[in-house]
C-alpha cells in the first residue's frame, strides 16, 4: 500500500464532495483499499439509509464519531457488503445492525479542532447483544501523538472511481503532519486519504492501533495541504465525555 507523506508532492486535484456538512478530500491520487475491520460502523439516519458518517466503537456500547454528523447517529451498520454496479450501499443482516441511543449522545460541532461525538450503542434488537461484545472495540489513548508518525484511517467514504467500493468500508494510512491546541480546540493534520462519508472515523496510531483523533475536515488538493481532525489528547472536554461512557459500561 502507498503511504502517503510529508515529502509527497501532490499528483491531481479532485473536487471533493460533501457528506454532512464539511469536506474531505484525497492527498493526490486516492490510495484507498477495501477494508473488513468489524469495530467501524456505518452511520445512518434510518435502517434504510442511503449515506452518512463512520463511527468507531470504543467500549462495549460506547462509540465515537464527529459531532457535524449529529444527524445521522441514529442506526450503526458493521460488516457491511460492497456497493452494488451503481454505487448504491448494500446493507447488512440485521444481526449486524444496531441503534444508537439518541439521549446518550453527547457533541459539538464546532468547526476545525472541536467537533466530535460521544455515544452509546443499544442491544442488538435480535440477537440481544452488545455491538463492543460481538464485533470488538479500539482503546483510546489520551497520549499526544508526534508529527511524522503513521496513523490509520478507515471509513465509509465516497468513491468516484469504483462505484462497488462507494460507501463502502475503506482504510489508508498517513502521516500525522502537525499538532496544535488553542482556544478549547485541539487539531491533528494528517495526509490519509479521505472523502465525504469518513466524517467521525477514528484516526489510529498504527504502531499501536490506539485511537488518537477524530476525522473531521478535507484540505488536500493538487498544491499539497491537508486533512483535519480533533486531537483527543488536548481536548478536555472530549476526554471527559469518553472517561464519562466508559465508566458506564454495563457490567453483565
Amino acid at each position: 500500500m502507498l503511504v502517503k507523506s510529508a515529502a509527497v508532492v501532490a499528483l491531481l486535484s479532485l473536487i471533493s464532495i460533501s457528506s454532512n456538512a464539511s469536506e474531505k478530500s484525497i492527498c493526490g491520487v486516492d490510495d484507498r483499499v477495501p477494508s473488513t475491520d468489524t469495530k467501524v460502523a456505518r452511520a445512518l439516519d434510518s435502517r434504510t439509509g442511503s449515506g452518512g458518517c463512520t463511527v468507531t466503537m470504543i467500549g462495549r456500547t460506547c462509540a465515537i464519531s464527529a459531532g457535524h454528523c449529529k444527524s445521522v447517529l441514529k442506526i450503526a451498520e458493521f460488516n457491511t457488503p460492497m456497493s452494488d454496479r451503481r454505487g448504491r450501499i448494500q446493507h447488512p443482516g440485521v444481526e449486524d445492525v444496531y441503534e444508537i441511543d439518541q439521549e446518550s449522545i453527547v457533541y459539538k460541532n464546532g468547526g476545525v479542532g472541536n467537533d466530535y461525538a460521544v455515544m452509546k450503542v443499544l442491544p442488538n434488537n435480535v440477537t440481544g447483544a452488545y455491538a463492543g461484545d460481538v464485533q470488538g472495540n479500539y482503546n483510546v489513548t489520551f497520549d499526544r501523538p508526534a508529527k511524522g508518525e503513521l496513523i490509520r484511517i478507515t471509513g465509509y467514504g465516497l468513491d468516484n472511481n469504483d462505484n462497488d467500493r462507494n460507501l463502502a468500508q475503506q482504510t489508508h494510512t498517513g502521516e500525522i503532519m502537525s499538532t496544535t491546541s488553542r482556544s478549547g480546540n485541539s487539531t491533528m493534520t494528517h495526509v490519509a486519504d479521505t472523502m465525504g462519508g469518513n466524517s467521525g472515523s477514528s484516526i489510529l496510531k498504527e504502531s499501536t492501533s490506539e485511537i488518537v483523533a477524530i476525522h473531521t475536515h478535507g484540505g488536500c488538493s493538487s498544491r499539497g495541504g491537508s486533512n483535519s481532525s480533533t486531537l483527543i489528547a488536548d481536548h478536555q472536554i472530549l476526554k471527559d465525555a469518553i472517561t464519562a461512557c466508559l465508566a458506564t459500561e454495563p457490567q453483565d
